[in-house]
């Protein structure tokens, strides 16, 4: 099923990009400024893997060619706002500064969940909050962000995210530092998979929800053109060939 869709993908990328005009039209030349689309995101699979193939559809049908400014963290995409160093940025709604950036229509929802260590047991995620539970997340993350201000009796446990996530996680949860680790679907599925005795606990503590944020400023104009491209890539799969290609389970395309 991923291969198809991915070949779907491919064939209208490729005519669109024989047939992208040699000018530019005024919304164009707004949003990509130097004639290239600088496309910002974070370097986590369940985000990266979407974005970039969204970025490079959207910079396609802008007729431009498309530049990916990759973060190595929550906290680096966070401190971009307002320096200049993309056109447009793909990641969560939740990271983004209102007061620097307008943004568009919900792109893709991640589920976030949590995933119990080796012998531990929770019946669903309202039973996490309880004196003694270590929670264990990473530093920056939407799940950081939410769990830090609804949590009131678990301790929470940060982790950096590091190139070596997907390993640290696992020992997070095999050394009895964590009893659970709340996460994105992206990676708290394969963790479980991995990790033996680890299990996935029932429910959703919350969803993420992923949009693409323009500079403050921008036209009407500018960011009605984005929203177009964007509802197109959601009509004709783009965005779900995106999340099925990269294997990617508890991630929806948001509405329309």
């Amino acid at each position: 099923m991923a291969r198809i869709l991915l070949a779907a993908i491919a064939v209208p990328i490729t005519l669109w990009a024989c047939g992208a005009a040699m000018g530019q039209s005024a919304p164009v030349a707004e949003i990509a400024t130097n004639g290239k689309l600088r496309s910002g995101l974070i370097s986590l699979r369940v985000l990266e893997r979407v974005a970039e193939p969204l970025g490079k559809f959207i910079a396609v049908k802008l007729g431009v060619s498309y530049e990916g400014v990759t973060y190595p963290n929550p906290e680096a995409y966070v401190q971009s706002f307002g320096k200049g160093e993309w056109d447009i940025a793909i990641g969560p709604r939740v990271l983004a500064a209102s007061d620097k950036a307008d943004f568009g229509a919900d792109i893709w929802l991640i589920d976030l969940i949590y995933v119990a260590a080796p012998g531990k047991s929770f019946a669903g995620v309202g039973e996490v909050d309880r004196p003694g539970v270590k929670v264990g997340v990473i530093q920056g993350t939407p799940s950081d962000r939410f769990l830090s201000h609804s949590l009131k009796a678990a301790e929470i446990v940060r982790i950096p995210l590091s190139a070596e996530i997907s390993a640290d996680a696992d020992e997070l949860l095999r050394s009895g530092k964590a009893d659970v680790f709340g996460t994105d679907a992206g990676l708290g599925y394969p963790v479980a998979d991995r990790l033996p005795g680890s299990t996935i606990v029932p429910g959703i503590f919350n969803v993420v929800r992923v949009a693409v944020a323009l500079p403050k400023g921008r036209s009407s104009e500018a960011q009605a053109k984005i929203a177009e491209i964007v509802s197109e890539a959601k009509q004709i799969g783009i965005v779900e060939g995106a999340i099925q290609g990269a294997g990617l389970r508890g991630v929806h395309v948001a509405p329309n």
